[in-house]
């Protein structure tokens, strides 16, 4: 049952910041030959849950932070375990 949870926890910041470097990404840099609109807009969207922005910037590290305290591993690339 821990490894379920330390996986799914993981796997739930690695797409989290995934996702915010994604949004980082598409305002930095506008001239790509793709349209980025729909990242952009979806990025924002989900940035918008977020009530707090520390809350929305500090939310994989203290994740990330909280597995290496509880297991040794902070399991930022959650399938290398």
């Amino acid at each position: 049952m821990k490894t379920r949870i330390t996986l799914a926890l993981a796997w739930l910041a690695f797409i989290h910041g995934v996702l915010l470097l994604a949004g980082f990404i598409d305002q930095m840099n506008s001239s790509l030959p793709i349209p980025t609109s729909e990242v952009g807009r979806f990025v924002s969207d989900y940035s918008a849950i977020y009530q707090n922005e520390i809350i929305l910037y500090a939310f994989s590290p203290v994740i990330w932070l909280g597995l290496w305290i509880t297991t040794g591993k902070p399991r930022i690339l959650p399938w290398k375990g």
